[in-house]
């Protein structure tokens, strides 16, 4: 044994014979015990009953989530959830594609299209409404590419 071990068994050996280390003891076990039959034993006693056969198979609150479920599918729709992006360079003194159309819709087609262009001298931000995948305002070539791809999305997830 090397000494430091043999010292730790010293120590340990003294500190057993205390009446600390015997009221301490006794305190841990009492609380183990406690917790044991306060706590622990009964809930896996109520978590094996459940798991028995002939035990009621559906919660009460089942039918609540249930509920809820049906109400959040049929508002998922109306979720901003279909992204068309296209980058593209406004000018042809101008490169790096710094300008962009961006189209953003539900399932249904309603959303809108933001667009931004970008000179050397300016920046300009344009919104347009969409409605059934059709802008309110004319499109550029670029935002019509974007609105294309969010559509592209939706019948790409309704085929799968």
């Amino acid at each position: 044994m090397t000494d430091a071990f043999q010292t730790f068994i010293d120590g340990l050996a003294s500190a057993v014979t205390t009446p600390q280390f015997a009221a301490g003891a006794l305190f841990a076990v009492v609380a183990i015990g406690l917790y044991h039959w306060g706590i622990a034993r009964p809930r896996f006693g109520a978590a094996r009953r459940r798991a028995e056969p002939g035990a009621a198979a559906v919660p009460p609150d089942l039918t609540e989530l249930k509920s809820r479920i049906a109400l959040l599918e049929s508002q998922a729709g109306r979720a901003l959830q279909n992204v068309g992006f296209v980058r593209f360079n406004a000018f042809p003194d101008v490169g790096s594609e710094l300008s962009y159309a961006l189209a953003v819709c539900d399932e249904r087609g309603n959303g809108f299209i933001v667009s931004s262009i970008y000179s050397r001298e300016e920046v300009r931000t344009y919104a347009k409404a969409v409605r059934n995948f059709a802008a309110d305002k004319e499109v550029s070539t670029e935002e019509r590419d974007a609105l294309a791809q969010a559509q592209g999305l939706i019948a790409s997830r309704k085929r799968a």
